[in-house]
């Protein structure tokens, strides 16, 4: 299959990790159907897309629900013909302040935690079973979940008693996934970053917060959102056709 040819939706499309793995996906020709809640996110990275030779459009929509990631799906096949991968980027921390790293659990309601499964696991499940029909079909396919550090241990300033688990689930939805879909040539693979400074955490961290990270990093610096879209493009481009089930750490060494 030609990589120039491909075609692509990645969720979370305007955020810092999804917005680098659109542009990173557009570098080389391929298609792309950026999906996100806030339109301003999406036009800033459509911006700087304008140069690229890919083609990109973009989705405002909810991903959590299983109508609008239907409707999403549809509109992919119909703008470009064909879909050969799926991101799903979008996840993080529902009200994201920088405050939610290590929340006592007294302070986890139950509507804050099923809304971050929601944000994080609904939308990577809703967006899986949307496009493995085409994909069964083709008998060619790539998922991409994207979890966290978070997910394996209990790690200091890294998420909290909602988030972990949630991110855990992403990983075992693409385990469970791998084996239920890899008879129809469907490969789901997970990619899990350490801690990441988007322009967002940035924001909402700060810098004694990076230091503090830093000192526990092999590479002596912290993985770029640049980084995150390699191992991303990595799992849906042709390279990577004999690897699924996979969870691969992009954290600069941190385990």
């Amino acid at each position: 299959m030609s990589q120039v040819s491909r075609s692509y939706i990645v969720t979370g499309g305007g955020g810092g990790i999804g917005g680098a793995t659109v542009l990173r996906l557009l570098r080389t020709g391929a298609n792309v159907l950026a999906i996100d809640i806030s339109s301003r996110r999406l036009n800033g990275v459509k911006e700087e897309a304008a140069a690229l030779p890919g083609r990109m459009e973009v989705l405002k929509a909810d991903i959590t629900a299983e109508q609008p990631v239907e409707q999403a799906v549809k509109l992919a096949l119909e703008l470009f013909g064909d879909l050969h991968g799926v991101a799903n980027v979008a996840g993080g921390m529902p009200d994201y302040t920088g405050t939610d790293m290590d929340r006592p659990l007294e302070s986890i309601s139950l509507d804050y935690f099923h809304r971050m499964f929601a944000l994080n696991v609904d939308s990577a499940f809703l967006m899986s079973k949307a496009a493995t029909p085409h994909f069964r079909k083709k008998q060619y396919g790539k998922i991409v979940n994207v979890a966290s550090l978070a997910a394996f241990a209990n790690r200091p300033e890294l998420g909290n008693a909602a988030y972990n688990p949630a991110k855990k689930a992403v990983i075992g939805l693409a385990e469970t996934l791998s084996l239920l879909l890899g008879p129809d040539g469907i490969r789901v693979n997970t990619i899990a970053p350490g801690l990441v400074m988007s322009d967002k955490a940035k924001g909402a961290l700060g810098d004694e917060y990076t230091q503090r990270h830093l000192k526990q990093v092999p590479l002596g610096r912290l993985a770029t959102t640049s980084d995150l879209a390699e191992g991303i493009a990595f799992f849906l481009e042709p390279a990577s056709d004999g690897i699924t089930g996979e969870t691969l750490r992009v954290a600069a060494g941190v385990r």
